[in-house]
């Protein structure tokens, strides 16, 4: 134990030492920089005076070339070896390549020929493996899809099928209907997901699965709006937007601080008054947002954004004005009335307590036979109760639907706001695309492309910037409301960069800028990432709960990865030798890029490896197990998302859609 704290003692005084070294260093160089330019400024000036049209710093120039020459000779004689060691590798290099790359034509073409008999193939193979449900369940529904419309597509065509859909989409994706194909396939595959996401087997199973599901929904619509917003400004306008949780906010504080009782500090206004002032007021904050931010480009309209989400936090941290919902002065919002919550679950009609008041909405879910809409839909057949509460055999209040789900209790509440979400999402997708398609929304993507040319062709710039940033300012204070419905209160910790900005421009990148159907998968996967790794952060510290053994492979991932020890399907190799083969088989294949990535895995790991020791291990991780925190892994998982997607696929995973207008026949241009 001496001997370690000793080194651990020694490593503080270096690390010191350093930083004491760099101080000084900056002492010295602070003063005789300026001094420096100043002396060149007087040669310079004295050049000038004399008339002669020399450069005063070339006898400085000349000399560090003379003391430089030596090395560069090293360096171009090395880089000749190199390339000649390396010639020697490349023709057989060459030739491999050139055999791989024929025989990946060879097998497109075989594909092509045999698509129907693949497909099939795969359907079997799905049928009679043993696979993982998700993902057995997963390839059969898409393969049947799949089969189904390639079919229909050889049947109209006569030709191959996957040669019809090539001439249908002749750019892929960036074509109309390759873009629906793949964004209706990659919708299938996420229902599918929803679909197994995992819950704890308790009694009430089927009640928390449907409140699981109806939780996924209305996230996804909550930050698939505030993609769309995202989108309007930076995807289609152009405008860098940082701040859209500032709109956000906006939307949230509103409804919240109006729709809250008047004995607590709110206004008591109905819910949907209080969203058309949110989305009003949110909307007049993004027309106002154009005219000072005018002159502003790029990176510097961002830096304006995003100090104004951190001035929404800040003050509703601060501002006692903002506070509602409590009979102190607790910060945050709550208290304030939910949509349709008192019809879900008392129904059209007034109820009444014994003692003569007015049932509450969470009063109401309590009482059996009361009739309502969450009462219908949760439980299957609805007994007659006697006066002591035991059923009344063959007697029934209520006789179960078509649409009852035979939860064994009250359908969740979270039910109705994913419905009102949902439809939220449609409609507002429909008005979207209507504008986009409109010469306004042209007139916006070619503000994006360039001002100066739309200007020019007598387009008011700032009009249309004003009214791009007053509709998705007033899209994302409709997301907001739905975000506070959700939450039922909240703090001002949920306009926390991390929580918001970050995941929503992590929607735009991986979905694809300027399509909303890529704003819908991108905000998808970001939400699937948020529940599951919920789920992993519970089976991490249970055996009983779900996705336990996910979760134990996620751990001994990150131990692999800090200390080197065998993983259980890679055992033997440490990260080092990992990114060292990805490497050469980079170099094998011709891929640089996954040469840059090996090489740039060995640098990270290496200087890990020279820079830290046990002991910063052994600090790290009191108890003795190293375990990863399933919050930190989510973060880094969707950076890591955001950078290969930016690195391999830019444009995301449903680019941008190309449209011409239709040409004006003759009769419609006169």
């Amino acid at each position: 134990l001496s001997e370690l704290n000793n080194s651990w003692l020694d490593l503080m005084y270096t690390e010191l030492g350093l930083v004491d070294n760099l101080v000084s260093l900056g002492d010295a160089l602070w003063p005789a920089v300026p001094l420096l330019v100043w002396i060149i400024a007087a040669f310079e000036g004295l050049y000038l005076l004399q008339g002669r049209d020399e450069d005063a710093l070339r006898p400085a120039t000349e000399f560090l070339n003379s003391l430089l020459a030596p090395v560069m000779q090293s360096r171009n004689s090395g880089s000749v070896a190199m390339t000649q060691a390396l010639g020697l590798a490349k023709a057989p290099l060459d030739s491999f390549h050139t055999a791989l790359y024929d025989s990946l034509d060879r097998f497109q073409s075989g594909f092509d020929r045999n698509q129907k008999y693949m497909l099939l193939a795969v359907l079997v193979i799905v049928l009679v493996s043993e696979l993982p449900p998700f993902f057995g369940k997963a390839l059969l529904v898409l393969g049947l899809l799949w089969l189904v419309g390639l079919t229909i597509l050889a049947w109209r065509s006569g030709e191959g099928p996957l040669g019809e859909l090539r001439r249908l989409s002749p750019h892929g994706r960036e074509s109309p209907i390759g873009s629906w194909v793949l964004f209706l396939s990659v919708l299938v595959f996420l229902l599918l997901f929803v679909e197994w996401l995992p819950v704890a087997e308790v009694e009430n199973h089927d009640f928390i699965k449907a409140l699981q599901v109806s939780n996924v929904l209305t996230t996804l619509a909550i930050f698939t709006l505030m993609a769309f917003a995202l989108n309007l400004h930076t995807g289609v306008t152009g405008m860098v937007n940082f701040g859209i949780i500032f709109f956000v906010g906006v939307g949230a504080i509103t409804v919240g601080l109006l729709t809250a009782p008047k004995d607590l500090h709110g206004y008591d206004w109905p819910v949907f008054w209080a969203v058309v002032a949110a989305v009003l007021i949110s909307a007049g904050f993004g027309w106002l947002l154009a005219y000072p931010t005018a002159r502003l480009r790029m990176d510097y309209f961002a830096i304006v954004t995003i100090s104004l989400g951190e001035i929404a936090r800040v003050l509703l941290m601060g501002e006692p004005l903002l506070r509602a919902g409590s009979w102190g002065s607790a910060i945050g919002i709550s208290r304030y009335k939910l949509p349709l919550k008192d019809w879900w679950f008392c129904g059209s009609g007034e109820h009444l307590s014994e003692a003569g008041g007015l049932l509450s909405s969470d009063e109401c879910r309590g009482v059996v036979g009361i009739g309502s809409p969450a009462e219908k839909l949760g439980r299957s057949d609805i007994p007659v109760l006697d006066d002591r509460g035991g059923v009344i055999d063959g007697e029934l209040l209520y006789e179960a639907t078509w649409f009852s789900m035979d939860l064994g209790e009250p359908a969740p509440y979270m039910m109705v706001l994913a419905i009102i979400g949902v439809v939220s999402l449609i409609l507002i997708w429909w008005l979207l695309e209507t504008l986009l398609k409109s010469p306004w929304g042209r007139i916006l993507r070619s503000i994006r492309e360039d001002e100066e040319v739309a200007q020019h062709h007598g387009h008011d710039v700032l009009t249309h910037k004003a009214a791009s940033l007053a509709l998705g300012a007033g899209i994302a204070a409709f997301a907001g409301a739905l975000w506070a419905w959700k939450l039922t209160g909240f703090q001002p910790s949920f306009m926390a960069p991390a929580k918001s900005t970050f995941l929503v421009w992590a929607a735009f990148i991986v979905g694809g800028a300027a399509n909303n159907k890529g704003m819908v998968v991108g905000a998808f996967i970001i939400v699937l990432m948020e529940f599951v790794f919920n789920v992993l952060v519970a089976g991490q510290g249970s055996s009983d709960l779900p996705l336990h053994e996910t979760a134990a492979k996620i751990d001994q991932l990150f131990e692999w990865l800090v200390t080197g020890r065998d993983l259980w399907f890679w055992p033997h190799t440490t990260p080092i030798e990992t990114f060292l083969l990805l490497a050469a088989l980079g170099l094998l294949i011709n891929k640089s890029a996954m040469v840059e990535l090996g090489f740039s895995g060995v640098a990270v790991f290496m200087a890990t490896y020279l820079l830290l020791g046990e002991r910063s291990i052994d600090e790290s991780f009191v108890g003795g197990s190293i375990l990863a925190n399933m919050a930190y892994v989510k973060v880094f998982l969707v950076g890591c998302l955001i950078l290969l997607s930016l690195k391999y696929n830019a444009r995301g995973i449903l680019p941008e859609v190309p449209v011409r207008p239709p040409r004006p026949t003759e009769g419609d241009a006169e």
